[in-house]
């Protein structure tokens, strides 16, 4: 089986942007998709918003949705964006992907609904009781949840995050998201998916033969 790896983090408004082309590529059967997460709010740059990366983050948004039509709402602006301590923090959400996928849920539909709740509801997906109704919603049981996310939150996240950032080097990686195809036989092609984030259909197109040009 082929490989997709997308190495992204959950907060990255460019990664909740790129959800378009997951979701396109998620119809190719020859192909697996493997999430990574990076850590881009963890240790040293986990902390509280300043006026400047607020309005950095909001003029980003605005461009994400005009390219691709991933909305930030009303109610994320009102409620969750305007909160004067917020906290970025990645490690969060990121041990919760960890914890849902170590229950058996995919977490593709976990990351994306993290996203959702966050970008459109206006939910944190660094509050644990959020994440707690994400994962029941798609099937795990509150208690084991949350015993699965004090086990990997910590340590092993780190280590996730580590191994994420030691590919990301290796692979020339600048940036989230970071795509990554894994060929059969091995060999790894990294995949520029900058021009497509308006056009899902051309962004398939484009795999699929760089899946064909190595068969």
């Amino acid at each position: 089986m082929n490989t997709l790896h997308f190495i992204m983090d959950p907060q990255c408004g460019w990664c909740y942007a790129a959800a378009p082309l997951i979701d396109v590529l998620t119809e190719l059967t020859e192909l697996s998709i493997k999430i990574h997460s990076g850590g881009l709010f963890s240790g040293v740059n986990k902390g509280p918003v300043t006026s400047e990366f607020h309005q950095q983050m909001k003029e980003s948004d605005k461009r994400i949705m005009a390219l691709t039509g991933q909305q930030f709402s009303n109610n994320y602006y009102s409620t969750l964006f305007a909160e004067k301590d917020r906290v970025l923090d990645s490690d969060t959400p990121i041990s919760a992907l960890l914890a849902a996928e170590f229950l058996g849920i995919q977490p593709l539909p976990m990351l994306h609904t993290m996203q959702k709740a966050q970008f459109i509801d206006g939910r944190s997906m660094s509050d644990i009781n959020n994440l707690s109704l994400i994962a029941t919603e798609l099937g795990a049981e509150t208690k084991s949840f949350l015993n699965a996310l004090a086990y990997f939150f910590g340590n092993k996240t780190n280590q996730h995050i580590a191994k994420t950032r030691q590919l990301m080097r290796a692979l020339g990686g600048k940036g989230y998201p970071f795509f990554v195809l894994a060929h059969k036989d091995g060999s790894l092609t990294p995949l520029d998916h900058s021009g497509f984030y308006s056009t899902p259909e051309l962004w398939s197109a484009y795999v699929k033969q760089k899946l064909q040009n190595n068969s």
